[in-house]
């Protein structure tokens, strides 16, 4: 019996300490695509996205997932333009587009269907910092001049 008692205190203080550990990806389960590293929080707490409403843009149907950029206010957090650097390198293919606010880059595959938006917030100092990811995935793809339209803060779709 007292095997039994110490068998279950192991087995829920195992279980407990496990407990709040999230899964800690490499790339969007949505999409496939690669995962900037600095969605992983330095509390080792996991970086699986919210996913985003399904909606439609343009006739295309919108499937996405959304990841926060730890440590926001960290010293260490990734820069905007250390982060749009990484998607360059890793996203062979794709293209970009610039907010006309350059607090957001698009980088988009040539078939409109990926979509990876990468988002930016001025810190006190005022250096950019990365604030959070958008990974959409369309069916149909986007068209080019869709995806332009959508950095300049308005959709054209034909």
């Amino acid at each position: 019996m007292k095997n039994m008692f110490l068998l279950a205190v192991c087995f829920l203080l195992c279980g407990s300490m496990t407990f709040g550990q999230g899964k800690i990806l490499t790339k969007d389960p949505l999409t496939g695509l690669p995962l900037l590293p600095a969605s992983e929080s330095a509390k080792k707490v996991g970086n699986e996205p919210s996913k985003m409403p399904d909606s439609a843009v343009c006739k295309s149907k919108m499937k996405g997932n959304f990841y926060k950029v730890y440590d926001y206010f960290s010293k260490d957090n990734i820069t905007f333009a250390d982060a749009i650097a990484w998607y360059g390198s890793h996203l062979s293919g794709f293209k970009k587009a610039e907010f006309s606010n350059h607090e957001q880059i698009i980088f988009y595959s040539a078939d409109g269907t990926n979509l990876v938006i990468v988002n930016s917030q001025k810190t006190k100092d005022g250096e950019p910092k990365t604030s959070s990811l958008a990974y959409e995935l369309y069916q149909p793809g986007l068209e080019e001049k869709a995806i332009v339209s959508m950095s300049q803060g308005h959709i054209v779709c034909k």
